[in-house]
C-alpha cells in the first residue's frame, strides 16, 4: 500500500527534524544567530540551505536510480557505513 503525500511529507519532516536536532550545523546556526543578532535572516538562510541540499539529493537520487539499481545503492551504502564504523572503532581503540 502506498502512503499519501501528507503522510510521506510528515514522516520526512519528522526524520529530518530528529536527525538534525543537536547536529553540529544546528549549533553553528544558533551561534550565527547570536553573533549577528538577526535570527530571522540566519533562520531563512538555514532553511534555504537545507531545502537546496534536499532538492539536490532528490534530483540526484532520481537520476542515480535511472542508472544504478536500488539494490546496488543499498549495498554500496552498507559498505561505506561499515568502513566508517571500522575507522571509528580503530580511532576509539587507538585513542
Amino acid at each position: 500500500m502506498r502512503a499519501g503525500f501528507p503522510a510521506v511529507a510528515w514522516r520526512s519532516f519528522a526524520v529530518l527534524f530528529l536527525a538534525e536536532f543537536g547536529d553540529l550545523t544546528q549549533l553553528v546556526t544558533a551561534n550565527l544567530a547570536a553573533r549577528y543578532h538577526d535570527p530571522l535572516a540566519v533562520g531563512i538562510g538555514a532553511v534555504l540551505g537545507l531545502w537546496a541540499v534536499g532538492g539536490l539529493a532528490i534530483v540526484g537520487g532520481r537520476q542515480l536510480l535511472r542508472v544504478v539499481p536500488f539494490r546496488w545503492i543499498t549495498r554500496a551504502a552498507a559498505v561505506v557505513m561499515a568502513g566508517l564504523a571500522a575507522v571509528s572503532l580503530i580511532a576509539a581503540v587507538t585513542g
